[in-house]
């Protein structure tokens, strides 16, 4: 009985191995566009946008938000001058990773 054991064990190993062999290669795909990832993905663009613009000294007085999705970034908020506002814009289509940006800066009116 012993004797018979070992061989089929061996067969069995040698007919597992020539399976696992044939399996495809299985490689890892990007995470689709509007998952977790992208979502990451847009948060880490509004901070660099909201950074850069607060750091610019000609801006330190405007008040705004940023807003990030599929990385279109949307600026919304006051500004003393129009000029404040084209510099914040270009500011932010500056930051790695913008496709675009949409302005809803408004300039003060009192």
């Amino acid at each position: 009985m012993r004797r018979l054991l070992i061989p089929a064990l061996l067969s069995a190993a040698i007919v597992v191995g020539a399976a696992f062999a044939q399996l495809p290669e299985v490689t890892p795909q990007p995470a689709p566009k509007g998952t977790v990832a992208q979502g990451m993905e847009d948060a880490t663009i509004s901070s660099k946008v909201k950074e850069a613009i607060t750091s610019d000294p000609a801006l330190k007085d405007m008040r705004f938000t940023v807003e990030t999705a599929n990385s279109v970034v949307t600026l919304n908020g006051t500004a003393n001058a129009s000029d404040q506002i084209a510099r914040a814009m270009a500011i932010a289509r500056a930051v790695d990773g913008v496709k675009s940006v949409i302005n809803i800066l408004a300039v003060k009116t009192s």
